[in-house]
């Protein structure tokens, strides 16, 4: 279905995630181990025991090495992503900035709903995502593209009219 669309990183998030990762690669051999992973959560206040490092090694280290390499922390935070929001929580929020019901977002409504919330982005960096998420460049955000947009998945416009055939089908 549509709607299951795995999340993926841009370049950028990859590198962010790629320098976070070596900040806690204390022997840079390319594998977090239990111990370094225990400095991690550490570092952001989580109390984490041994049998906590266990069970989140378990979950993320899918070759059973005993250690987390980069490629398995990509795949599990596009896996987190990727379930960020229900499909109902997507629609729903669709639907509160949907104001005229017409099921397609104009600019103006997702604007007012950030203005609204009180979120401080600037008005040129909405633009740049709203244009970035509208595939078929119709200047309108339908129900597919607001979703691509809440899980990261900007996608083209050839990826919008393979979803939408697909849709069809």
């Amino acid at each position: 279905m549509w709607w299951d669309i795995k999340c993926t990183l841009t370049e950028d998030e990859t590198m962010q995630l790629e320098s976070f990762f070596s900040q806690f690669d204390m022997d840079d051999n390319g594998m977090l181990d239990g111990e370094e992973l225990q400095k991690m959560f550490s570092n952001f206040n989580v109390n984490a025991s041994k049998d906590d490092i266990t069970a989140f090694l378990g979950s993320v280290d899918t070759d059973n090495d005993g250690t987390i390499d980069f490629d398995e922390l990509i795949t599990f935070v596009e896996d987190i992503l990727s379930e960020k929001y229900s499909k109902d929580e997507i629609l729903e929020a669709f639907n509160l900035i949907d104001i005229d019901h017409n099921g397609e977002l104009s600019y103006a409504e997702v604007a007012q709903a950030l203005q609204k919330a009180d979120v401080g982005i600037p008005q040129a960096d909405i633009m740049n995502v709203l244009e970035s998420a509208d595939c078929n460049r119709d200047g309108k955000i339908d129900f597919q593209e607001f979703r691509g947009l809440m899980l990261g998945n900007y996608r083209s416009s050839e990826d919008a009219q393979v979803i939408q055939k697909d849709q069809e089908n």
